[in-house]
């Protein structure tokens, strides 16, 4: 499918996955031109050729994969861009060895007393050599002149002897703590450094030193950047705990700059347990849906409605009546003006009651065009798909059990987690499937990481969660990953698909995602990434 007009930009001798749906546009093709950032045309390498004009710049691709730009459907961006700079990333790291090496390079680099922190997006057992994370010990010994944090997702925090000399751990302190969670002890009866427990990552937080504002707006700029290294060229972010109205000054700034390389897409929700009343009719008040322009936008509300109701894998929080009718009250304002909405929800009896709130809202303000969400959706039943038919809702998936599986699995038993949620069928009824990770802390944010775990189940530690019918092909996958995330943000009609019309966001892939052995999917990053038709991250290995 071709235009007459002199492209900008046009791509040659690739593999290029079009996600088409049309018959008119073929799935793959091996060129595609460019003009004012939005793909003009696509097909062979003689007739993209002969559109050029003497302007026209000419990328050959050396025969590799081109995918739309991915979009991760739930990430944690905004507040992850405050300290991105400061941290040292495990993600991809197998060997705890390289891990405590790259803590010793940051202590040479860094001025002696400032601190190192790691904070999630690893598992303990991703280590191979040993399966577990560092000692006090261990971090002493790579960095004995800086105080060090390191946040293994949500379960401890491990600091070395200088950093419990800054936050004060004591005896004394750690007895006015129990409440929260629980210091660990040796055999010797010392404290080893390490607190355990979700209710002590607040009281952490809060003595780590906050970076100035300049450096978080570089910061979350960095960022970005570093999402389009991996392919991603947009991001849904799901707020959160700790992310109160303070937290977005930074990304606000970012954006007017014009330093964002990821397009960001905004849920707003209460800033704290008990705030939610107050924060939510401010926004119903003075905020419009869809408030921002093509890089970023605030596009609904969400993930946390009500924070008393907000659940786990094998607790379903507060679903009381009082609670529900709560979130009635909250979301009603917001259907009635057109708002978009996601909800953290993975226990199966809170999305009982959630989805009887969503239908009685429904019979009053129709939602079913307003592409509601649940996000996580882990207890997902059978029962629940012809409701959610019936709402026009989507859901948003994480590869959560790639880190949680064996968990999950002693709390809910195997055959549970081998439906959880129920992949195929959700398909199969045309429920809108949006893929993402969950990151920053509780999981990875590489897509790739995140699509092998939705082909193959496996958890780091190699062990199945979903059973086979719930697994996705590679395009099933990517789509999740594209046009399933532009779904949820009205964008599925100019974004997440490489045909004539569409948003140039792309990346070229360091191995063909297609092809490449399952458990290499992985390792690919992006070698060239284009937002709008501009380059947005090069390698230097495409020109």
């Amino acid at each position: 499918m071709t235009s007459s007009v002199v492209p900008d930009r046009i791509l040659v001798n690739g593999r290029i996955t079009t996600l088409a749906d049309s018959g008119d546009v073929p799935g793959e093709v091996s060129a595609l031109a460019i003009e004012g950032g939005v793909i003009t045309s696509v097909g062979g390498d003689g007739e993209i050729r002969s559109l050029a004009g003497e302007s026209t710049e000419v990328v050959d691709l050396g025969g590799r994969r081109v995918v739309p730009g991915l979009i991760d459907s739930h990430v944690h961006f905004v507040r992850a861009g405050l300290t991105w700079d400061d941290e040292i990333r495990w993600e991809d790291v197998y060997e705890l060895s390289t891990a405590l090496e790259l803590v010793a390079e940051a202590a040479r680099r860094q001025p002696a007393g400032s601190w190192i922190r790691v904070i999630g997006g690893f598992d303990d057992r991703q280590f191979r050599d040993g399966g577990r994370g560092p000692t006090r010990q261990e971090l002493d010994r790579v960095a004995p002149d800086h105080p060090v944090y390191v946040q293994m997702q949500y379960t401890y925090v491990q600091l070395n002897t200088l950093a419990m000399e800054a936050m004060g751990i004591t005896e004394e302190l750690v007895s006015t703590l129990t409440h929260l969670g629980r210091f660990e002890r040796d055999e010797n009866g010392e404290l080893t450094g390490r607190g355990l427990g979700v209710q002590l990552m607040p009281w952490f937080y809060r003595r780590l030193p906050a970076p100035a504002f300049e450096n978080q707006v570089a910061s979350t700029a960095s960022l970005s950047r570093e999402f389009a290294r991996v392919g991603l060229t947009g991001c849904i972010d799901g707020g959160g705990f700790n992310t109160g109205p303070d937290v977005y000054h930074p990304i606000y700034e970012t954006w007017r700059r014009g330093e964002l390389s990821t397009r960001v897409r905004l849920y707003k929700h209460g800033a704290a347990p008990g705030t939610e009343e107050d924060d939510l009719a401010g926004y119903a008040r003075f905020l419009e849906p869809h408030f921002g322009d093509d890089m970023m936008r605030v596009s609904g509300i969400g993930e946390v409605i009500v924070f008393r109701s907000h659940d786990h894998m094998d607790t379903p929080g507060d679903t009381s009546p009082e609670a529900m009718e709560m979130h009635e009250r909250l979301l009603t304002p917001f259907a009635a003006k057109g708002w978009t909405v996601q909800i953290h929800a993975h226990h199966t009896l809170y999305i009982d009651r959630l989805l009887d709130v969503w239908e009685r809202i429904d019979s009053k303000h129709p939602i079913s065009g307003l592409r509601w969400t649940i996000v996580h959706g882990v207890g997902i039943t059978e029962e629940h798909i012809p409701r959610l038919q019936a709402l026009g809702a989507g859901v948003m998936v994480q590869s959560l059990m790639r880190f949680h599986g064996e968990e999950s699995i002693k709390a809910w038993g195997a055959a549970l987690i081998a439906r959880s949620p129920e992949m195929r069928k959700l398909i199969e009824a045309g429920v809108p499937i949006a893929l993402g990770s969950d990151g920053m802390r509780g999981a990875s944010y590489n897509p790739f990481t995140s699509l092998e775990w939705f082909l193959t189940g496996l958890t780091v530690a190699g062990t199945p969660t979903l059973a086979e019918e719930n697994l996705l092909t590679r395009e099933e996958a990517l789509r999740g990953y594209t046009v399933g995330s532009a779904w949820c943000t009205f964008e599925d009609g100019v974004r997440g698909r490489l045909v004539p019309g569409y948003r140039a966001d792309l990346a070229v892939l360091s191995k063909d995602y297609l092809t490449v052995p399952t458990e290499e999917i992985h390792t690919i990053t992006s070698e060239l990434t284009l937002l709008d038709g501009r380059v947005v991250w090069a390698s230097g290995a495409v020109c």
